[in-house]
């Protein structure tokens, strides 16, 4: 279940944004996926009583609330309920930079909700379907059906490869071509003979090829592919920030 809710202490502003929000989930999910969206919640409190007990896959946040901020129960569902995906939305355009620092998928002004909220629930859902696709692996634990999204990295060992996740790594037979093609309908990218990386799983990039994944490995993309690499980057940030 997609589950979209709106957390804003201006009661006329939320009910209208969740209205909205409805529309749009009748015009795109109904042959995709089941989802809905949840009657707005006026505090972070109740958000935060809400993820308590429920999954909640997609939050539209207001930044400038009484008591909890937006910022604030930002943090705390990271804590809690780190899947939640923030959109931020706000009244003051100058906050965008300030919320850089919690990581929000989007930043939503209320001033331009006409032009703005249509493309960013595609983004949101977007993100939403490609987090739900999987890949059949032959490890030789046996048949494994992993999520495209924890895959970190791929890493060659002689005449198998390590498919390294979010806490886990399996071990398959084959080659790098193989992965190489397995991979190519997703947004991962081969950075050196013996290494695919999953573009969504890089904390930094340094200068010099240096990534930073989010499993906190460091690798280097070779200078052979770091132009190749470079540009496949910047083109999925682009598609993954750019409205």
């Amino acid at each position: 279940m997609f589950t979209i809710a709106v957390c804003d202490d201006h009661k006329p502003f939320a009910d209208l944004l969740a209205e909205r929000l409805r529309s749009l989930c009748a015009y795109h999910l109904e042959e995709q996926i089941s989802g809905q969206v949840l009657a707005p919640f006026y505090s972070a409190d109740q958000v935060l009583s809400y993820v308590e007990q429920h999954s909640l896959q997609v939050v539209f946040l207001d930044i400038d609330m009484p008591g909890i901020s937006g910022f604030e129960l930002a943090k705390e569902l990271e804590r809690c309920s780190a899947e939640t995906v923030i959109v931020f939305v706000s009244a003051y355009d100058q906050l965008v930079y300030d919320s850089f620092a919690y990581s929000p998928f989007r930043f939503l002004r209320k001033n331009h909700l006409d032009e703005e909220l249509a493309p960013t629930f595609c983004k949101v859902l977007e993100k939403y379907l490609y987090e739900r696709q999987t890949i059949c692996l032959q490890t030789t634990d046996g048949e494994m059906l992993i999520r495209i999204a924890d895959v970190v990295s791929i890493e060659s060992d002689k005449n198998y490869y390590l498919v390294h996740t979010v806490g886990c790594t399996y071990r398959c037979r084959g080659t790098m071509q193989e992965v190489e093609r397995q991979t190519a309908p997703y947004d991962f990218i081969r950075i050196h003979s013996a290494m695919v990386v999953n573009l969504a799983q890089i904390d930094t990039v340094g200068s010099d090829g240096m990534l930073r994944l989010r499993d906190k490995t460091v690798v280097y993309v070779s200078r052979r592919r770091l132009r190749q690499f470079r540009e496949a980057y910047l083109f999925y940030s682009r598609r993954r920030f750019v409205q």
